[in-house]
């Protein structure tokens, strides 16, 4: 999805209509099929800047919210990584007593944000979900 991703800003930087809809629909289908892996409770894509692009998460949560600090997180670790000359981190995981929250880099311009159930595997999710991170990332 590469600089379209970027469909929530004000200007969509030269991007057709039609086109527009055709990403919102992509971006869909990547929510579902993460909401669709055991152990997933919610989920957004979300641009590095984070700006929410799509969400599907209890109406209860702020999803802007949610978006924004997700790409705080990924783009925190990416920063302490870079101090102590580490490579860029994949994926964040804040571990609760129950559950946790999953932060995937998707490419150069968006990231996925999961809510996790306790009950989760979380490699094996993690496995599950950079697969979907990495077919965002070649759109």
């Amino acid at each position: 999805m590469g600089s379209n991703l970027d469909i929530t800003s004000k200007s969509t930087r030269g991007v057709a209509v039609s086109n527009i809809a055709s990403i919102k629909r992509q971006v869909a289908t990547y929510l579902d099929e993460c909401m669709a892996l055991d152990g997933v409770s919610g989920c957004a894509v979300v641009s590095r800047t984070g700006a929410l692009i799509g969400q599907r998460m209890d109406r209860s949560l702020s999803a802007l919210s949610f978006a924004a600090m997700g790409a705080t997180i990924l783009g925190s670790s990416e920063a302490a990584a870079s101090m102590v000359h580490f490579s860029r981190p994949s994926s964040v995981f804040v571990e609760v007593d129950d559950g946790g929250i999953l932060v995937l880099g998707a490419g150069n311009d968006a990231l996925i944000t999961v809510i996790i159930n306790k009950s989760a595997d979380i490699q094996s999710l993690k496995r599950e979900l950079a697969v979907i991170a990495d077919n965002i990332g070649e759109e």
